[in-house]
């Protein structure tokens, strides 16, 4: 196995070209419900969501408590590729919109065991430059 320090050095330094190239050729995903809806595979692929969403029984559809308001949802779309650059998969999620609920009124405590990918970059970063190793 190389150690981190070997890659760090035998990385290439980018230069703005290689992110203009790079902006050049990578694809869009579309952002919103008009830009897929005309296509028949978006359609196909949100069907399926709601099928599962359904299937999983993740849902259930209540009255509105009075004096609270719903909070919206959105589809997030991806279109994940195969290697080769064709279509794997069109992938969508569809997901609330939680950052119109207010604390105190639609929820008591915050709970987030997940790490934010900075402080993993921030660490990956001291590790390179170091020569620390990781397990």
């Amino acid at each position: 196995m190389r150690h981190i320090q070997e890659i760090y050095n035998a990385t290439n330094i980018i230069n703005d070209d290689h992110f203009a190239n790079f902006a050049l050729f990578a694809g869009v995903d579309p952002v919103t419900f008009d830009e897929v809806i005309q296509d028949e595979k978006w359609k196909i692929a949100m069907d399926q969501e709601i099928d599962v969403i359904r299937r999983n029984e993740t849902w259930e559809l209540m009255k509105l408590p009075t004096k609270k308001r719903a909070l919206g949802v959105k589809w997030v779309y991806r279109i994940k590729l195969k290697s080769d650059g064709n279509v794997e998969k069109y992938k969508e999620i569809l997901v609330v919109k939680g950052y119109k609920q207010e604390y105190g009124v639609d929820y008591e405590e915050i709970f987030a065991p997940v790490t934010r990918i900075e402080i993993i970059r921030l660490i990956l970063s001291l590790v390179a430059q170091n020569g620390w190793k990781v397990y």
